[in-house]
Formats: C-alpha cells, sequence, structure tokens
C-alpha cells in the first residue's frame, strides 16, 4: 500500500516521527498527496526561532496542540539580536490567517493595551509548553531584559519542560526569580539533558547554590555544561559524562571560587572541549586532561603545561590570544604545548616573521587559522608562510588585506598567487561587512574543471550566513 493510503490519522502520526526538515521536504516531493499532507502541517512546526514577541502565533499555537506537539526545538532571545534568522510557520493551516498570523506584519501588530496582549501572550506560551511532547532543545534569552513571566510562572515553566522525556538542550540566560528553593527543586526534574547552559546572577547568588548543586546532580547524563565561574559551592561536584565545560566570569569572583574550579577539571579528567575566560589562575590538572580537543584559555593556563608530567595529547583547536610562539625554543610548541596535531588555531596577533615561521613549524597540519591582528607585513612575507601550510583551507582577519593596503585590485592579484601557494586554501575574510548583522562578508574559494581536464579557479564573495549560537566555544573557532 502507498504510504498516502494510509488512513490520516495514521499517516500524521507517522510523520510526527520524522525531524528532520530535510526528510520531511524529501517525502512531500514524492508525491501530490504527500505534499498536501507534509507542507505546512509538518515542515514549518518543526523549529520556531524568534526574536520579536508574535502574540497571534502563540496564540495559534495555543489552541492547536497538534500542530505543537511537534515541536522540536524553541529559541526564543532578544528583539535587537540581528544575528538571529527567525523561523516561524508562515503559510495557513486550517484557521491560521484567521487568527491574525498569515504574515509577519500582522504579527507584530501593537495592541490597543500592550499589558493585556504581554499577560496573554505568556498565557499562550505556557500553554503551548504543555502540549509540546516531542521538544528536544529549549531556548530562552532574556539577558538584556526584564522577564515578563512572574516566579509562579517560571515554575510551571520548568516544571512543563520537566515533563518532556525528550528534551536534551536547555539554555536559560536571564534572571530567573523562581525561589524559594524548596519549590525549585519539586519543579525541577531533568535527568536526560545532555546539554545545559545557564547564564545569569541568579546562578552565583549564595542564595541559589543549593538549588544549582541540586539541577547538576540530577543530570546524570549531561555532556556540555556553560556556567558562571563565580557559580559557588560546586568543588566536589562530579559529572561522569561531562566531556564540554565553558565557565565565564559574569561579576566577580575570589581565590576560593577559582580554586574550586581547578578541582573541578582534576575531577573530570575526560573532558574534551575547555572554554575558560579568565583562566588566568587555572591550572592544568595533574591528570593532563589528556583527552581535550578543543582549548581556550589565557597564556597563564597554557604556561601550566611546562614541566607537567601529561599534557593533551590529541589537541587540535586552540584559542589563546596573548599566546607567543616566539616564548619557547623550536622543539617547545609540539613537545611541552602539544601543538604538533593542532588543525584550528586563533590568535589575537602576531609580531614579527620570525613568529609566522614559529607558526608554520610547529603546527604543519593547521587547516584553519585566525589572526585578529597583527604588524603590517608585505605580502610575499605573507604567501611565503602560506606555502608552508599545504593544508589550510580556512584564513580569518584582516592581514592580507592590510599588506595589500586595502586595494580590491591587489587583493584580487594575491589571491590567485596564494591558490598557488596554498592549494587547499577556500576561504578567506573580505573587507566588507553585513549592515545589520555586523559580520564580515567572506571570499569563497571555486574550483571546477574544465571539459578538457583542467583546473579553472575563481572566487565568490558571499554573506556570512552563520546562525547566532549561544555557545562560546563555537564563536572561537567560527
Amino acid at each position: 500500500m502507498h504510504l498516502s493510503k494510509l488512513p490520516l490519522e495514521i499517516l500524521d502520526s507517522i510523520l510526527s516521527e520524522i525531524d528532520d526538515h530535510d526528510d520531511l521536504i524529501a517525502l512531500a516531493l514524492a508525491s501530490k498527496d504527500l505534499h498536501r499532507i507534509v507542507i505546512p502541517r509538518h515542515s514549518e512546526y518543526r523549529v520556531l526561532r524568534i526574536r520579536h514577541r508574535f502574540p497571534a502565533l502563540w496564540a495559534h499555537l495555543a489552541l492547536r496542540a497538534d500542530l505543537s506537539r511537534n515541536l522540536r526545538e524553541i529559541h526564543i532571545t532578544q528583539r535587537d539580536n540581528q544575528a538571529l534568522v527567525e523561523r516561524y510557520p508562515t503559510t495557513p493551516v486550517s484557521s491560521y490567517q484567521a487568527n491574525g498570523i498569515g504574515n509577519t506584519d500582522s504579527m507584530m501588530v501593537d495592541s490597543p493595551d500592550p499589558h493585556q496582549e504581554e499577560r496573554e501572550r505568556v498565557r499562550n506560551l505556557l500553554v503551548v509548553m504543555e502540549h509540546t511532547q516531542r521538544l528536544k532543545a529549549f531556548h530562552w534569552d532574556f539577558r538584556h531584559s526584564i522577564g515578563t513571566l512572574f516566579p509562579e510562572q517560571e515554575l510551571q515553566l520548568l516544571a512543563s519542560l520537566s515533563r518532556i522525556s525528550e528534551l536534551r538542550t536547555l539554555v536559560l540566560a536571564g534572571e530567573l526569580r523562581c525561589v524559594p528553593l524548596a519549590q525549585f527543586q519539586m519543579a525541577w526534574n531533568m535527568p536526560h539533558l545532555q546539554d545545559l547552559t545557564l547564564m545569569g546572577n541568579v546562578w552565583t547568588s549564595l542564595a541559589t547554590a543549593r538549588s544549582l548543586k541540586h539541577v547538576l546532580k540530577q543530570c546524570t547524563q549531561l555532556r556540555r555544561l556553560q556556567i558562571p565561574m563565580d557559580a559557588i559551592g560546586l568543588g566536589d561536584l562530579i559529572i561522569p559524562t561531562l566531556r564540554d565545560l565553558s565557565l565565564f566570569l559574569q561579576s566577580g569572583t575570589t581565590s576560593a571560587q577559582i580554586k574550586q574550579w581547578n578541582v573541578f577539571l582534576e575531577n573530570h579528567p575526560l573532558l574534551e572541549d575547555l572554554w575558560c575566560n579568565p583562566s588566568s589562575t587555572l591550572v592544568l590538572p595533574r591528570n593532563g586532561l589528556r583527552k581535550l580537543k578543543r582549548l581556550s584559555v589565557e597564556t597563564k593556563f597554557l604556561d601550566s603545561f611546562e614541566g607537567a608530567e601529561f599534557v593533551p595529547e590529541e589537541l587540535e583547536c586552540l584559542q589563546c590570544e596573548n599566546f607567543r610562539f616566539l616564548d619557547f625554543d623550536g622543539g617547545g610548541a609540539t613537545g611541552c604545548y602539544g601543538l604538533g596535531k593542532l588543525k584550528k588555531l586563533y590568535l589575537l596577533s602576531v609580531a614579527s616573521e620570525d613568529e609566522l615561521q614559529m607558526i608554520a613549524a610547529s603546527c604543519p597540519a593547521l587547516t584553519w587559522l585566525h589572526i585578529n591582528g597583527s604588524a603590517t607585513f608585505d605580502l610575499n612575507v605573507w604567501l611565503t608562510f602560506f606555502s608552508s601550510l599545504p593544508h589550510l583551507q580556512v584564513f580569518r582577519g584582516p592581514a592580507l588585506w592590510r599588506s595589500v593596503q586595502d586595494d580590491f585590485q591587489r587583493m584580487h592579484a594575491a589571491i590567485a598567487a596564494l591558490v598557488q601557494r596554498c592549494p587547499e586554501l577556500r576561504e578567506l575574510d573580505h573587507q566588507s561587512k553585513h549592515d545589520k548583522r555586523g559580520k564580515k562578508h567572506k571570499i569563497v574559494i571555486v574550483k571546477e574543471e574544465a571539459e578538457d581536464g583542467s583546473m579553472h579557479v575563481r572566487y565568490e564573495v558571499e554573506r556570512v550566513y552563520k546562525r547566532e549560537s549561544i555557545y562560546l566555544m563555537d564563536y572561537a573557532f567560527a
């Protein structure tokens, strides 16, 4: 029997099990009957990514439990976050347009009573969260504005999230007020979380220290954690499954708080990602964190590698803004610092031609390099440097543009020379930026084989369509 011949209820249930948007579209293209069922009922109701309030959208989703129950991801962020590419249903489903959300403009029409509208929007949001049965990721970012939920509504939201057994990723960025402690601990029950981000001063308060520890102890499957460095009382906590850790400073810290993170690192020898800023008083633990693959720290943390019995053996990505390759002898980078297998490197600056040579000698396997600033070197210096990095695919930073005095014609010639010296090169930063998002355009090098077997090389200038990410390590190597 053809899939489209099944009863609608059974077919709808089958389609509800499909997570990926591309898979849904592929299925919709198989026949007209499937197209009518999949689009938009399923194709537009998997991921919700918004920075506007959209009260009519939440009203629609609250009324249509059959649609909102299939949401897999909900991302709510700040309106001024221009880097976010919004994604929400745009095609009518049944009474969709009648509810006033057939287009973007109608979603953002101001209500005569904005306070009443906001109260209704919040109620509808909480109703939608009751409907979501297959939600895998929830991202709520209100760091730069006052949250619109009352404390009891925050507890209701956490309780709704706790009932979703498939939830794996949770981001709470802002000032939660859901205290007292007993109510918070009763509401939070998410043992299946694998990815947790907590941002906001509430997590660094002594009054919520026990709540935070309760949350983390409960996350027995956690693999990634982003948390303020100034959080309290976590030194003795052990999360056996933890692989990615990001620590960031929100207000201030003490020597005792720093010491707890040194103990924490000692207790988690299997970490693969470590992002920590500031990290000047952290040290490499005795176990050497030998499984580390990505590391973003300050130079003083790397200084603790010297004389260490063990160091990371598989380090692939390093961001250390003030690291100086000239501070060690020739074999030091590949030996003491374990950079011989490094594939991605981010540096704040390079001071001399000798340092460029040291980078090439110490990191021969580099495929991605970002030098945020440097002394102005002649183009030939850069060409010689790139010739020493045969595997390099991406180079970020303004160095090349400076070497040609921001001249477009000279840059055109420089790209032609670079392709010959660095055959794997495929991407460079462009000089211009996207007006709204403030991100630089990129130069994409395209190689095409002609019919006669010869290779033609050209390049295009493209916008950078990077999805806004809350993950600090993703920013380091974007």
